[in-house]
Parts: C-alpha cells; sequence; structure tokens
C-alpha cells in the first residue's frame, strides 16, 4: 500500500515517516507534502491507499486538499491531524468519509490505532474489489464460453450477456476471431490487454480467452452494424502494429448464438496460415472442403523408402506441395504433422544415429519439436534434418559389410544397456564372439568390447556439450551402471572429469563468434 503524510511542519511529517513501522500495516511506500496544495499534485501521479493529513495548512488546508483528493482517488481512505476539533471541521471531516482523527501533540499509540482502523477498511475494500473483479470475469468467460458451444439458445445467451453488465439489443453484429502468435507461447492476457486497448471505442464489448490445448486465444466482437467495416479494417492494422500476431476472421453474424459458425470459420481460415506462415491476416474466402490424408499414403512412403531411401526428400517435399495447392479441400496441418511423424519414427527405427543430425538427445525430445512446428516449412525444415542424418547414415553404412552395419545399428539402439557387449550381439546375431572380434578387427580396426566403449564414450560427449542432464543420468543412457564408475572411465579416455569437460566446452562456445 502506498501512503502520503500531508503537514506544513516538517518535524511532524518527519517524525511520523521514521518513528511507525509501517511496513507492519502492509505500507510499503510513503511520501511526504508541506501543504494541501503540492499534495494534491502529488495525489494526482501517485495515486495513495491512505492519506494522513493536517487539517489546518497554508494555501490549500486539508479539508479543501481531500475534497479534491477522493475524486482522483474515490477509495483512499483519510486520516485527519488537528489541533482544532471545532464543529465544522468535524461536520466536514465526516461529510469525507474521514477514517480517524489524531489530536496533536501526535502519540504514537494514537497513529497506530488509526492505521489499524484504516488498514483494515483498506484491505477490506481491496477484499471487495477482487472477488467482484473474478466474478466478473467468471461471468464473461461462462458468456464467451456459452457462444462457442453449439446448440445454446439466443435467450439462453441473452440473459448470460445481460449478467456481464452488456445491453443487448438485437441490432449488434458479432464477429469472432482466431489468433496465434508466432514463435512464443501464447501470452492470453498481453493478447487480451492489446485487444481491450486496441478495440475500446467502437465496440459494445471484446471478450477473449486462450483455447484449450491450444497456443491460440479465441475473440469475439459486438458492435453497431455501420461499424463492421471499421472493425475488420482496425484488425488489419492490428495484426500490422503487433507483428507478432496471426488472426484469422470469417464474416460477422446477427445473433449471439450465430457466433458459433462464425468461430468455426475462423477456425479453417487460421489453417490456413499452417501453409502461408508469411500471411498475418487470414480470411476464407470460400467455402473449403475439409481434406482427410490418405492412409494408403504410409505404404507409398514405405515402397518408396524400401527402394530407394535417397528418394524420400523429394518425394516428401513433391507431397508438401500437393498438400498446400489443394485449395478447395484443404488438409489440416495436425494431420500432416502426424504423417510426418510417423515417416520419422520409421527412419529413426532403422538409423537412430541419424538422430545426432537434428541436434536432439532422445527421439522423444525430436518427436515433440516435430509436433511443435506451426507451419509447413518448420516441418519440412525438422524432417529435413532427420532426412540429412539418414543420408550421413546411408554414406557411413557403405563403407562396411551388411553384417557390421546391422550390428553397429543394433549397438546404437541399445546402448543404454549396460548389459551390451560380445556375448550378447553373440546371441543376437547367432555368431561366436571369436568371429565378431574377427570381423571388426578387419572392417574396424578395433574389437566389439573397444568399438562399444569408443560408441559409449562419443555418446557421452555429445550429452555433456548439448544437454543439462546430471553425470548420473548420463551414465545411464550411455549404459554405464553407475555414475561413479563412468566418471573413472571417462577419465580415464578424456584426461578429465565429465563436469570439467562440460565446463570447457561451454567456454570454447562462448569464446565462437556468433551469427
Amino acid at each position: 500500500m502506498k501512503l502520503l503524510i500531508v503537514d506544513d511542519d516538517i518535524y511532524t511529517r518527519e517524525g511520523l515517516a521514521e518513528t511507525i513501522p509501517w511496513n507492519l500495516y502492509g505500507i510499503d511506500d510513503v511520501m511526504q507534502a508541506e501543504n494541501g496544495k503540492e499534495a494534491l499534485h502529488t495525489v494526482s501521479w501517485y495515486l495513495p491507499d491512505l492519506i494522513i493529513t493536517d487539517i489546518r495548512m497554508p494555501q490549500k488546508n486539508g479539508i479543501d486538499f481531500c475534497r479534491e483528493a477522493i475524486r482522483l482517488v474515490p477509495d483512499c481512505k483519510i486520516i485527519f491531524i488537528t489541533g482544532y476539533m471545532q464543529t465544522e471541521y468535524l461536520k466536514d471531516a465526516i461529510d469525507l468519509s474521514a477514517v480517524a482523527f489524531i489530536e496533536k501533540p501526535i502519540q504514537p499509540e494514537a497513529v497506530m490505532e488509526a492505521l489499524e482502523k484504516a488498514v483494515g477498511k483498506i484491505q477490506k475494500h481491496q477484499e471487495h474489489t477482487r472477488l467482484r473483479k473474478e466474478n466478473e470475469a467468471y461471468q464473461k468467460n461462462r458468456f464467451l464460453q456459452a457462444m462457442l458451444q453449439k446448440g445454446v439458445t439466443e435467450e439462453q445467451l441473452e440473459e448470460l450477456c445481460r449478467n456481464c453488465g452488456f445491453f443487448c439489443t438485437r441490432q449488434e453484429r458479432y464477429l469472432c476471431i482466431r489468433i496465434w502468435e508466432q514463435g512464443s507461447a501464447m501470452d492470453d492476457a498481453q493478447c487480451d490487454l492489446y485487444l481491450q486497448q486496441y478495440f475500446a471505442e467502437g465496440t459494445e464489448f471484446v471478450l477473449s480467452t486462450r483455447l484449450p490445448d491450444a497456443e491460440q486465444c479465441v475473440a469475439v466482437f459486438a458492435c453497431e452494424e455501420k461499424r463492421q467495416s471499421e472493425i475488420l479494417r482496425k484488425l488489419r492494422m492490428f495484426v500490422s502494429k503487433y507483428t507478432e500476431y496471426t488472426v484469422a476472421v470469417e464474416y460477422f453474424v446477427d445473433s449471439l448464438s450465430g457466433v458459433y459458425n462464425s468461430s468455426r470459420l475462423a477456425q479453417i481460415a487460421m489453417e490456413r496460415g499452417y501453409f502461408e506462415p508469411e500471411v498475418h491476416y487470414l480470411e476464407v474466402d470460400r467455402l473449403v472442403q475439409r481434406k482427410y490424408i490418405d492412409p494408403g499414403i504410409y505404404q507409398v512412403f514405405l515402397q518408396v523408402y524400401k527402394e530407394n531411401p535417397w528418394r524420400i526428400r523429394e518425394w516428401y517435399q513433391a507431397l508438401l506441395q500437393q498438400f498446400a495447392t489443394k485449395k478447395q479441400a484443404m488438409t489440416e496441418g495436425a494431420q500432416i504433422i502426424a504423417l510426418t511423424r510417423t515417416f520419422a519414427s520409421q527412419i529413426l527405427n532403422d538409423y537412430p544415429e541419424s538422430l545426432t543430425a537434428v541436434g536432439e538427445s532422445d527421439v522423444e525430445t525430436y518427436m515433440r519439436q516435430l509436433e511443435r512446428t506451426s507451419n509447413i516449412r518448420e516441418t519440412e525444415q525438422q524432417f529435413d534434418l532427420l532426412l540429412n542424418g539418414m543420408e550421413r547414415c546411408l554414406v557411413e553404412q557403405n563403407r562396411y559389410s551388411r553384417l557390421v552395419s546391422d550390428i553397429r545399428t543394433f549397438c546404437i539402439r541399445n546402448l543404454s544397456d549396460n548389459t551390451l557387449g560380445g556375448q550378447m550381439i553373440s546371441d543376437r546375431f547367432h555368431l561366436s564372439v571369436t568371429y565378431l572380434n574377427q570381423l571388426f578387427k578387419q572392417e574396424l580396426s578395433v574389437t566389439i568390447k573397444q568399438y562399444i566403449s569408443e560408441m559409449r564414450m562419443e555418446r557421452a560427449r555429445e550429452l555433456l556439450t548439448q544437454t543439462y542432464d546430471t553425470v548420473d543420468e548420463i551414465a545411464a543412457k550411455c549404459g554405464y551402471s553407475n555414475g561413479n564408475y563412468f566418471a573413472k572411465a571417462f577419465r580415464e579416455n578424456q584426461h578429465m572429469s565429465p563436469t570439467d569437460y562440460r565446463k570447457q566446452m561451454e567456454k570454447r562456445y562462448e569464446k565462437e563468434p556468433r551469427t
């Protein structure tokens, strides 16, 4: 809370400011003024919650000052200080709803007693205000959610509208829009603030809320019929000013129950944004049929993938182009992302080492990153990174026999298993450990044990550099039985501890020029 002390006697002001433990009463900001005129200027920008003022002061007395001050801060509480308890002063002070009077000479006990009374009233008023605002927000959200539901009658919606304090004349027109914030999580409170400020003039009301399970907000405008064009024009200006937002609109409706249809069409318009990320004002200029992806596409993918995996990139780009150019029958972006996740899952199953190319530490993290893509370009870029990794694997595999390539893939998939070794591989591929070692010596110049150890060490270096995992977590992911054994093995291999290696790599990164 904020306090303003007003008295022409500097000793009285300073004495009050320094001797009373204001923080015990929830007062964390104290200002002073030496007369009513100066105090009134301070009130205009300081907006105090509580005023302690003398009555008799030069230039403007305490009564006249407070009479003007409460016009600026109607909820402010007042405590008067006086050595003159004249009847006219008492009457004026009571009219101003003074909380208490403190007689001079001032006693700290009297001040604290008055403070308890004043602070109690302030807190009670603040609690009442908080509950009122919560109820208003609840009623508005209930009204908005009802408009977005199918089957709610016009009469029910009008009653909810009146509960919010809005005046329903059946002459208003209503528009539902979708809003998406590019490049970050949707800040619905900030978005609502911008909308209220930008569209306060010219609308009967603006209601907005964040959609559950979606990085989008939905907003409903109500305005007079003659202002429809003005609202649409201002929406275009809105996305020009706040370039982080993409807005999807459709048409105005003439009833509250029609908002549901307006919202569904706005949703379809927003889905166009997946294919046109450079456009920030989206509208559906024709009826669009929902197009579902043919399940047979996955079989086509498998056929191309098995025949020649090098053709997958070209085939996938052509597929996305096909989806993007179908204006009359539009595929949802979520379906394309889900289909791409299926393709990626198959590739990661066959070439797990390709994950290194996307800069992620595990499959789940990459899949989440793919799912968060907001437009067709981002989806293609994420999948393209994985294809780069797959193609590197294909080049690498050509250096070795099919059997060695299969064993290397098996090792990568089971690297976190601390039982991975010659015997486990021997059982899986029905080969003797002796033959395995001869095979690896011939093609990789190392034994199977040395190969697995180096793979684990390479994986550990990647995780220390690219993640914030603890040493114990990295040990488990790399197939070491415990953190101590991993730390010992790492020190023998790198001549430093895992923690020192991580610090060294962080310093090296900090020194590198950033583009």
